[in-house]
């Protein structure tokens, strides 16, 4: 048994921290904020809870839903098979189904044909290392040509990862793709995606009463200055900390803007934004997959979009935030009227989305940083994108090496 601190209560350390203490290891917890959560904190809204940053689950997260089964919390889950947008050249086109990307005008027959033909294979092919050596860029040019690339992909990457664009790793690219097409079917069938009724704060608090249960210490509100930390066998940390900076690769921030609406935008549960010059890359209509009568049957909207952390944008007030995205809004949506808006929040998180340039797969850190201190964070998950299964996969990963 070993006396173990665990720096960070997102839903990577609260994870290892319920499976260590089943190893029966001697754990203690601390958080920086006074809650815990992490990416997947929530707020109050109307009966209920909402995440500040958006979030669902796929159909093939196994290591979040044996997690769920544990805590006895899996019939909490509800599915949805939503339908997704995509904004091209200030249109929104209908992208949920293979048939619907065979009906997309902006591209002619043979390239939406081979563009499919593409997603369907990309799985096959599970050499990233080799991938890791290219740009998204180079390797989309390359399988689908300039124009696909220039149409689609290439405003896509920059609407979020604005002047590294173009450094992209070819690895991130091909894991996004092919981890959505897992779901999907050629002929007709929608994506499957699930949410915790209640919110995710159901599991956040499911973990912590477990933990504490088991004999864990929980310390929020408590800044960890520098590591390890004297008196524990092993200190593991699950967060951005400035004094593991050097093993730590570029992040962007997200500013997220949520919307209490009278009514709908549009049918759509996903559009993503190919416009860079409007302020957010991703239009989520959350009541349009996960509809609860928690918000009241008012419809809940996230504008977000990612940031440089030296951006401007970070000095804006939650108010110019909404007046900066709510100006966007109306050029996605020309008939948008701002009393629409019953309620609105404004969210901001410096450490949301690594930068997974080309070549870092090579730089990913190791587990063992220095005698008693561990690493256990989201630069580890790459090729896979940051989320909440990944998280506790990784996690899971780790606690079985002590």
């Amino acid at each position: 048994m070993k006396k173990i601190a665990i720096v960070g209560g997102g839903i990577t350390g609260l994870s290892l921290a319920y499976f260590l203490l089943k190893k029966n290891h001697q754990v203690s917890l601390f958080e920086e904020k006074k809650e815990l959560g992490g990416l997947i904190d929530t707020f109050p809204l109307a009966a209920g809870q909402l995440e500040k940053f958006y979030h669902h689950f796929f159909a093939q997260d196994e290591s979040a839903f044996r997690l769920l089964e544990e805590l006895g919390i899996k019939d909490k889950l509800f599915w949805s098979y939503p339908r997704m947008g995509l904004l091209v050249q200030e249109k929104i086109y209908p992208f949920t189904t293979p048939l619907d990307l065979l009906r997309f005008k902006p591209l002619t027959f043979s390239e939406r044909l081979s563009l499919g033909l593409f997603s369907l294979k990309i799985g096959k092919d599970e050499n990233w290392h080799a991938l890791d050596s290219m740009t998204a860029k180079e390797w989309l040019v390359k399988k689908l040509g300039h124009k696909i690339y220039h149409l689609i992909w290439e405003p896509m990457l920059r609407a979020k990862f604005g002047k590294h664009a173009e450094e992209i790793s070819a690895a991130w690219m091909w894991d996004r793709i092919r981890s959505r097409g897992k779901t999907r079917g050629f002929f007709g069938s929608r994506e499957k995606l699930g949410y915790i009724r209640g919110s995710y704060r159901i599991l956040v608090d499911k973990l912590a009463k477990k933990i504490i249960n088991a004999g864990a210490k929980i310390n929020l509100g408590n800044r960890i200055d520098s590591v390890p930390l004297d008196g524990f066998d092993l200190t593991i940390v699950t967060c951005a900390h400035p004094s593991l900076s050097r093993y730590l690769p570029q992040y962007l921030g997200n500013i997220c803007l949520v919307l209490k609406l009278k009514r709908s935008l549009s049918p759509m549960y996903w559009i993503n934004i190919t416009d860079p010059a409007l302020p957010f890359c991703a239009l989520i209509e959350h009541t349009n997959a996960f509809e609860d009568v928690l918000y009241g049957g008012y419809k809940i909207v996230y504008l977000s979009n990612y940031v440089e952390q030296k951006d401007p944008i970070w000095r804006l007030s939650d108010q110019e935030i909404l007046e900066k995205y709510l100006r966007g809004l109306k050029k996605v949506k020309a008939d948008f009227e701002e009393k629409e808006v019953v309620e609105y929040h404004v969210f901001r998180e410096k450490y949301a989305q690594l930068l997974p340039l080309a070549g870092y797969g090579k730089k990913i850190p190791p587990f063992k940083i220095g005698e008693r201190l561990y690493l256990v964070s989201n630069p580890q998950i790459f090729p896979e994108d940051r989320g909440v299964n990944n998280s506790i996969k990784l996690a899971w990963q780790f606690s079985e090496q002590i």
